[in-house]
This record gives C-alpha cells, structure tokens and sequence, in this order.
C-alpha cells in the first residue's frame, strides 16, 4: 500500500470547515487521490467516456498526501477526495463536515504486520519494539490485531514512525517488529530473519477506502454524485471484462508499470457495486460499524476533539448505492 495513504492530524481542520464555499457547476467535479491502486477505476470510467456520458465532467487529481487534499476540498478548491475511512472518521471527529460517496476498495493483503521469525503470534508481540505510525491507519490495524490477541498497544513497545520508514527499519533489524504494507511485506519476508505476522487477509473490512464529498455539496448535488457513482461501477465492470486493457489505463495514470498493477491488485479487492450496495445497507451496515469502531479508537488514543457521528460521515452514500 502507497506510504502516501498516511494519516495526518491536521491542527487546521477547524480552520478549514469554516472556509467560505465557491460555487460549482453541478456537471463538473474535481476528485483527488493518492497513487493507490484501488483507485485506478477512476480513471477507466474517464479513459472510456462513462463519466461523460452520465453528463459529468470529471477532473482527477493526484495529492499524496490526504491532509492537504481535506483542507482543499474543505475550503471549496476540491469536490472530491479518496481516502480510507478510518481517515475520514478522524477529519469528522476534529470538525470536518463531510459525507461518504462511494466505498471503492479493501485491502486485503497490502497491509500487515511483519515480525523475526521467533515471534510465532500477535499475543508474542507482548514487549517487544514495534515500529508503527501513532494515530494513524496503521496503529488502527495494531490496535485491532492486538485486540483481538488480549493485548493492547501499551503491552508492546511501540515506535513512532511512518508506514514505509518501518517496513525499512524492520528490514534493516533495527526492530522486532513494524507495520507497514506492500512492498515493505514482501521485503521482510525475504530476509533471512523476517516474516508476515499477520496481514489483512485475516483483517477483512478493516482497511476500506472510499471516496467523500462536504455534506453541504454532497446534498446539493446528489444526482451528480449518483451519476457519478454509476458511471464509476462501469469502470469497475470493465476491469473484470478486459483487464488488460484496464491494466494499460492505469498503470499510464498512475505511472506504474503493468506488471507492478498486476502485483498490487493481488492484495486489493475491488468493490464491485453490489460490495458498495453491501457495504452500506441497513442500520447495523459494515459502513456503519467501521466508523463506529475508527471513532472509538481515536478518541481512545486522544487524537480526536469529539466521536464523529457515524450516520453523518455515512451520510448520503447508503442513498446513491441504490
């Protein structure tokens, strides 16, 4: 998984929810994104003329980092962001008004843990180094694994770093264990010392990543984005019809080699529209209760000012998978 997918606590959210709003044209609609390869749809459902013909003029934008791609769509210069939702719990909780589009993705296998070889569980992590980004997707995933282990993060030693910086610094012996995601899971497991602990294969659900809008132009322009989120399933359907065409788009866009999309889809599972339908139906939805579950966390880490309502950051995204 891209190290740009990083979370970012940004002491600027209020600043920024309060920013005057610009006005837009209801067809066009300007989507930023990492380079992750869950997103790589996006660029299908353009390439192939989906979103045109659903009447939508869509611009998409790469902004590595989430926190200024927030702030931007926060102060009107954005439309739409793709990040995991974990991280749009986190913006909601510290005074980000905002709304979930459409669930595009999960990990499933792009994420883990990666531990020497003589740590044979998640509960043996118990007092040993582990490099992980604090209040970040990736403690997320530690704290759950733990969990579910009978342990807490306060039962390891943990060690401040970003996601990519510790897959290297478990690949240079530097610590006992470090979460991280592909390639740095790969690279541990081939040392001589190293191995998966455990990866989000295990984890179904836990990483997702979606796309969001502010509630106020979520609202405003529904027919939009519901246009929008159908043209983007074509993309999605064309992938499963003609995947190496599909690859040739994205790896263009992206700029990344085809053979290094055809590795990373190996450790995403692309939601198809019955996923998203899924995903976000009924009052105890997998939406519903991974926003639930994000928000509890953060605060309980103390990076979060309130428990972000999760129906509101859910918001109009059970109405636009109908």
């Amino acid at each position: 998984m891209t190290v740009f997918r990083t979370l970012a606590i940004a002491s600027a959210i209020a600043v920024s929810s309060v920013c005057s709003v610009t006005s837009y044209a209801a067809q066009k609609l300007t989507v930023a994104h990492s380079t992750w390869i869950g997103y790589g749809a996006l660029y299908i459902a353009k390439e192939k003329g989906y979103f045109e013909k659903a009447g939508l003029d869509v611009d998409l934008r790469i902004v590595e980092a989430s926190s200024d791609a927030l702030a931007a769509m926060l102060g009107g210069r954005i439309d739409v962001v793709a990040s995991t939702i974990d991280n749009f719990t986190l913006f909601a909780g510290n005074g980000a008004d905002l709304s979930l589009i459409v669930a595009t993705d999960e990990s499933s296998g792009g994420d883990g843990i990666v531990s020497k070889k003589d740590i044979s569980s998640v509960a043996d992590l118990k007092g040993h180094t582990v490099a992980v980004q604090m209040g970040s997707v990736s403690q997320f995933m530690l704290s759950q694994a733990l969990d579910k282990a009978g342990l807490t993060v306060g039962d390891v030693k943990t060690i401040d770093m970003k996601s990519g910086d510790a897959g290297a610094a478990f690949v240079a012996g530097r610590v006992d264990a470090a979460v991280s995601w592909q390639p740095w899971l790969s690279k541990a497991a081939a040392t001589n010392f190293g191995k998966i602990l455990i990866d989000t294969r295990s984890m179904p659900g836990l990483i997702v990543d979606a796309l969001a809008a502010r509630s106020d132009f979520a609202k405003e322009h529904q027919s939009d984005f519901k246009a929008f989120v159908d043209a983007y399933f074509e993309g999605v359907d064309f992938m499963n019809k003609d995947p190496d065409a599909a690859k040739d788009i994205i790896a263009r866009n992206l700029k990344m080699t085809k053979e290094s999309v055809e590795a990373s889809l190996k450790d995403v599972r692309l939601f198809a529209k019955r996923d998203n339908t899924d995903f976000f139906s009924g009052s105890e939805s997998a939406g519903l209760k991974l926003v639930t579950e994000a928000g509890k966390f953060y605060n309980r880490v103390g990076v979060l000012r309130a428990t972000a309502d999760p129906a509101k950051v859910v918001g109009i995204a059970p109405d636009l998978s109908k």
